[in-house]
């Protein structure tokens, strides 16, 4: 059985905490060490007001290389240490959607990183500026897929700045938070509003719980396993879109039938047992839609397959209508269905 992500987390910084214990226990020479880069610190930025430079320059000569390269080190493994979790959080939380390898490295080295370049410039404002001027002509042009992806990267640079300034206790408590929010948003399903269906008192019609409250059409619908439709997302439902963009000829092509005759919808159906869900399939659209054809059978990955349907309904039936039913056949044969309008394309 696996054990809570909440466990999993509580234990490591248990042990985090306890390695930093123990190292101020027996080495109380490093705890010391950093209290002088500290003074350090604070004696320069006074400094580059014009006060105390003596004191300023005299600390700083009585730091060796060895130990500036200590503190270094330490400050670079404090923040791998606290961005680890983080990115086992992200790991957990995206593996069904919108997962970008990329970002976990990011996330690990990033930190790292900053804490080295804080250390490097601390007070001296022409480092900051060089450092700036390097940065500008450098350009970047990786686009994030998701939003919340810029707050990880917002806060491993916040802990790479807490580490580079020698502030261990800044760095673990924004580790800590941020990582019990994100699983406690993730757990709760903050934001879904249909998240609470089965617990309604009424239930909403399966009409109303796929298309929403008073809203008779949509653009796209989904039913089923919420796994396997999340497990679509982004790049496989980008290959479903480019597949789409194929049939659009064929639609267009039919442009000129009457209106009745025209296909205004297209039925994706992903399965396991492809001849099964054919049978069920088209015994439901018999009934329910005016025409329809099976355009492709796609297959996936994990021996799935998708059967990609185009379809105009009768007039009486929705579009939740015939996913709801597809739902009552059970699973399997049928995984899980999308429903996605055709109406709006245009010829170009």
């Amino acid at each position: 059985m696996r054990s809570s992500p909440y466990l999993r987390l509580a234990a490591y910084y248990a042990l985090l905490g306890l390695a930093a214990w123990l190292v101020i226990r027996f080495l109380p020479g490093i705890p010391e060490l950093l209290d002088r880069v500290r003074q350090m610190s604070l004696l320069g930025a006074v400094a580059s007001r014009g006060r105390l430079v003596d004191e300023a320059t005299q600390a700083v000569a009585t730091l060796s290389q060895g130990q500036w390269g200590l503190v270094t080190l330490l400050s670079m493994l404090t923040a791998v240490l606290l961005v680890l979790p983080v990115s086992w959080v992200y790991m957990l939380t995206k593996q069904r959607s919108g997962y970008d390898q990329s970002v976990v490295q990011t996330v690990i080295i990033l930190p790292m990183t900053v804490a080295a370049t804080v250390i490097l410039i601390q007070n001296s404002l022409a480092l900051a500026f060089t450092l700036a001027a390097i940065v500008a002509a450098v350009r970047f042009r990786n686009t994030l897929k998701d939003t919340k992806d810029a707050v990880y990267i917002f806060l491993a640079l916040a802990v790479g700045v807490a580490a580079g300034v020698y502030s261990p206790t800044v760095a673990a408590v924004m580790s800590i938070m941020f990582n019990v929010v994100v699983l406690a948003l993730w757990e709760l399903n903050v934001g879904n509003i249909y998240a609470d269906q089965r617990s309604r008192t009424p239930a909403l019609s399966p009409a109303e719980a796929l298309l929403g409250p008073r809203r008779r059409s949509s653009a796209m619908l989904a039913v089923g396993d919420p796994d396997l439709l999340a497990a679509l997302a982004p790049h496989e439902l980008e290959e479903v879109a480019d597949r789409a963009a194929r049939l659009q000829a064929y639609v267009m092509a039919r442009s000129g039938d009457k209106k009745e005759d025209r296909f205004n919808g297209m039925l994706l159906v992903h399965t396991t047992q492809p001849e099964a869900a054919q049978r069920v399939v088209e015994e439901l659209l018999e009934v329910q839609a005016r025409r329809w054809r099976l355009a492709e059978i796609v297959p996936a990955e994990q021996g799935r397959s998708t059967l990609e349907y185009l379809l105009r309904l009768r007039d009486e039936f929705l579009p939740a209508t015939l996913l709801d039913a597809l739902k009552g056949r059970g699973s399997p044969p049928v995984d899980a269905a999308e429903y996605r309008s055709l109406r709006g394309l245009k010829k170009r």
